[in-house]
């Protein structure tokens, strides 16, 4: 049980990580979203193929792995592409917090898809967890200076659904490969997705932008503004790594639950970096949802 919180707990970290560096993505690299989705899956598909070939050895795959994968990279495919929009729209920290919605629809989803029934403790764990981040997300609805910040918001929500659908396949396809090669071929048929996509509308791969959006000028980085994509793709890498191994090691219900408590750090992330307010009256969300957290961890 140690083990797969620590799994998700660092999975948590790493994607709350991967958000940050997608907001700044966004905003300082010029490049097109759907560039900046490609450069980032391919890089973490290449990191995760080479860690599954070289260090851990390629798996021995089911002939099931292919549908399972299929189907999830097509969904982030989808997936990435809207929140990178949602990020452009919204808030920061209000549209990392719409990920909270997954462990509710993945109640639902999990059941159906995975035979797996929450107790009744967990159940309750997971809302209680969603409540205390939903607080956080309401904290923001106050002389907000975004302009777009329901449509982000909603944007937000659409990647919640999505995530809640493709997690179930997540860990099919690391149940039928291992946690190395599964998010490896996700990232590779993300990547290609968004490389047809591309391909098809512009004859091209890098696609720059005519504007950068400001953040704020003390944030600006004096680095290759393709580095900022690469960190995305090694943090993609990392954070899927830790993702389906926490999958594999507990249900799918409460891994999503822990891995969302990354939004706490997004709160503070998004004070520290993008300059976002209310850092104190999220902290009470924060306590709500830790308590849900510690509700999951009594369940077993």
């Amino acid at each position: 049980m140690l083990v797969w919180f620590l799994l998700a707990l660092g999975a948590a970290i790493a994607n709350s990580w991967s958000q940050v560096v997608q907001k700044w993505a966004i905003f300082l690299s010029r490049y097109s979203k759907i560039t900046i989705a490609f450069v980032s899956t391919a890089t973490a598909a290449l990191i995760l193929f080479g860690v599954s070939y070289f260090i851990v050895g390629a798996p021995q795959i089911d002939e099931r792995f292919w549908a399972a994968v299929l189907v999830t990279g097509i969904l982030n495919t989808l997936a990435l592409p809207i929140m990178l929009k949602a990020y452009e729209l919204g808030e920061f920290s209000s549209v990392y917090s719409m990920i909270l919605m997954t462990p509710v629809f993945l109640l639902i989803a999990s059941p159906i898809v995975l035979g797996e029934m929450p107790s009744p403790i967990g159940i309750f764990g997971v809302l209680l967890t969603v409540l205390g981040l939903w607080v956080i997300t309401r904290t923001n609805h106050e002389h907000t200076p975004v302009p777009n910040f329901a449509k982000g918001n909603l944007l937000g929500l659409a990647v919640a659904f999505i995530w809640s659908i493709s997690v179930n396949f997540d860990k099919l396809a690391a149940i039928y490969s291992d946690q190395f090669f599964a998010p490896a071929a996700t990232m590779a048929i993300t990547a290609a997705g968004c490389a047809i996509y591309l391909f098809a509308t512009r004859r091209a791969l890098i696609i720059k932008t005519s504007y950068s959006l400001a953040i704020n000028n003390n944030h600006r980085f004096a680095v290759p503004k393709i580095f900022i994509l690469l960190l995305l793709g090694a943090l993609m890498a990392l954070g899927g790594i830790l993702h389906n191994s926490a999958l594999l090691a507990g249900f799918a219900s409460y891994t999503i639950a822990i891995k969302r408590i990354g939004v706490l750090f997004g709160v503070f992330w998004g004070w520290l970096f993008f300059k976002e307010k209310h850092l104190f009256r999220k902290a009470l969300g924060a306590t709500i949802a830790i308590a849900g957290v510690v509700a999951i961890l009594f369940t077993n």
